[in-house]
């Protein structure tokens, strides 16, 4: 099962991402919150209200109640690495 295992904010709506499978990157999530417009996710917009996540169950978590699953968060992170795109078709992001 996927988790992170680590995540550390960097700046304008990146986070630096660890996870329980040794990789690592940087995940801009300026396109999750852009592609969903619910409440919970335009909140993130707001870059003091991003940095409150925390890391729980093996993902990140907000104080609004949204957390987000591991598997979008690590797509949002690889999506240009062409060895795992077999990988995100079969998790449906492409």
């Amino acid at each position: 099962m996927l988790e992170i295992a680590h995540a550390e904010y960097m700046d304008n709506h990146h986070i630096k991402l660890t996870f329980n499978d040794g990789k690592s990157g940087i995940a801009d999530v300026n396109e999750m919150i852009q592609s969903q417009p619910q409440k919970l996710f335009s909140a993130l917009a707001d870059e003091r209200v991003l940095k409150q996540f925390t890391l729980a169950h093996g993902t990140l978590c907000w104080p609004n109640g949204l957390d987000v699953a591991p598997e979008y968060l690590y797509y949002l992170t690889f999506k240009h690495d062409p060895n795992l795109v077999s990988l995100f078709k079969q998790w449906a992001y492409v």
